[in-house]
Parts: C-alpha cells; structure tokens; sequence
C-alpha cells in the first residue's frame, strides 16, 4: 500500500488535495478582483482630491475677485452720492436765482435817467425839485441793492457752471467703476461656476469610491473566507498525511521484521516448513499468502 492510497474509512487525501486547491484558486480569484476594486477606489480617491484642491482654488480666485469687486463698488457709490449730493445742492442754489433781476435793474437805471433828464429839462417849484431829488435817492438806494444782488447772482450762476462740471466729472468716475465691477463679476461668476461644478463632479466621485470601497470590503472578504478555510483544510491534510505515513512507516517496519524472520525461516527447515502450513492455513481460510521472499 502507498503513502496516499486510503484505508477504508479514512478520507482520500487526493480529493482533499483538490479541494485545498480549489479554494486556494478561490481565495487568489477574490484577491484578485478585491485589488483591483481597490486600485479603482484610490484613482477615484486620488480623482477626489484634485476635485477638492480645484474647488479650493476656484473658490479662493472668485472670493478675491468679489473682495476687488465690492472695493469698485464702493468707489462706484460714494461718486454717485458726491454726484446726487452736488445735485440737490445745484437745485437749492438754482432755485435762489431771480431771473427777472436784470429786468428790474434796467428798469430802474431807466427810471432814474428819465427823472434826471425832467429835472434838467423842466421848471419845477422848490417843492416839486425836492421831491423829485428824494425819488432819485431812493431809486439808486433800490439800484445799489440791486446791483449787488445782482453781482452775487451772476457769482452763483458761475458756481452753479462749475457745480454741473465735477458732476459729470464724477459720474463718469462712477461709470468707469460700474464698468469694472460688472467685469469682475463676470469673472467672478465663471470661478463660481467651475467651483459649483467641481464640487458636484467631487460628490459623484464620492459616492463612487464608497461604491468601490464596498465593494472591495466585500471581495476581501470573500477572500479571506476561502484563506481560512483552506487553511483549516490544510491543516486536515498536513494531519492525514502525518497519519498515512506514520502507518505507512509501521507497516514498512512490520514489513522488514517479517522478511528478516522470513530469512531466518529458509536457513531452518523446520521454520520453512511450518511457514508452510500456515500459509496453506492461511489459503485454506482464503487468505493472501506472503513468504517475504
């Protein structure tokens, strides 16, 4: 009898042999797709963090951007309220001007001429003179008044000219500012718009390397279920065959101690011959017969 050829009743080695292996090609099968499982999750891993290192950067360019944009915006305003201010102030100012001054100024050098020119031209009584010189007196009284009036007037009218120039001055300070926080705002806008994205692109990437996350759990272990047991079968076969060779290693020695006796058998005829009869017991009683020799 061989080493691996089984005694009735004992397990055959062979097919544990076979079945050690089927689970060790199991457990490399499962190793196989787990690692590659694996190898999927760290691209998307490393996919995330680029994802994530973008949106950092996105984010960072549209908040400076939006930073620079509320500083113009601020600039834009404060020339707007110094240009409505200026406004309001040109009205008051405006609304303080009597456009029928220069009127009234003409007239009254009219009037004064024409009573200089009756006082040269008529005879009057003393009292008639004496009103008359009052009236002019009080008519260039009235005049000087609106003389000065009418010099602070044409003063203002000069302010008010000035007034109308640093508004439109300002205005257009303020339109060149409007202008550059609508584009910075754009821009803004499109870093907001790849920050949106990346951070949506980074969700599914997400989700798929929980995915594969999962998934190589799963398959690693599958894997080591089939590592254990074929581990536990090994150590069956280790143990069978620990058993099959111990008996085979008894019966090897049985066997050299019944040659050696078989030997010893031939130099003595009476050995011999009882060997004899009882191997034709031994066939008698249907047995196998074995000399050793």
């Amino acid at each position: 009898m061989s080493e691996g050829t089984p005694k009735e009743g004992q397990p055959d080695l062979r097919n544990l042999q076979d079945k050690f292996h089927n689970l060790l090609d199991q457990r490399n099968h499962y190793n196989d797709l787990s690692r590659e499982a694996r190898e999927q999750r760290d691209l998307l891993n490393a996919q995330r963090r680029e994802r994530s290192q973008e949106i950092e950067e996105q984010k960072k360019a549209r908040d400076a951007l939006n930073e620079r944009m509320k500083e113009h915006k601020d600039l834009r305003n404060a020339y707007q309220d110094q240009a409505k201010a200026l406004i309001a102030q040109r009205k008051g100012k405006a609304g303080a001007l009597a456009k029928s001054l220069p009127l009234q100024v003409r007239k009254l050098r009219n009037d004064i001429q024409a009573l200089l020119e009756r006082q040269e031209t008529t005879v009057l009584t003393p009292a008639k003179e004496s009103a008359l010189v009052e009236e002019v007196r009080d008519k260039r009284r009235e005049l000087a008044k609106l003389e000065q009036e009418l010099g602070r007037q044409k003063a203002l009218v000069t302010d008010l000219d000035d007034t109308d120039s640093t508004i439109d001055e300002l205005f257009k300070k303020a339109d060149e500012e409007h202008a550059k926080v609508a584009a910075l705002q754009k821009e803004a806008n499109e870093h907001h718009k790849r920050f949106v994205a990346a951070i949506k692109e980074s969700r599914v990437i997400s989700a798929e390397s929980d995915q594969k996350h999962q998934e190589f759990i799963a398959l690693k272990t599958k894997a080591d279920d089939f590592h254990n047991k074929a581990m536990e079968l090994r150590e069956k076969v280790m143990a069978v065959r620990g058993e099959r060779r111990a008996e085979f290693e008894a019966r090897r020695q049985e066997l050299d101690s019944y040659n050696t006796m078989a030997k010893q058998r031939v130099q003595d005829p009476k050995a011999l011959e009882k060997a004899k009869d009882d191997a034709l017991e031994q066939l008698k009683k249907g047995g196998k017969i074995s000399l050793g020799f």
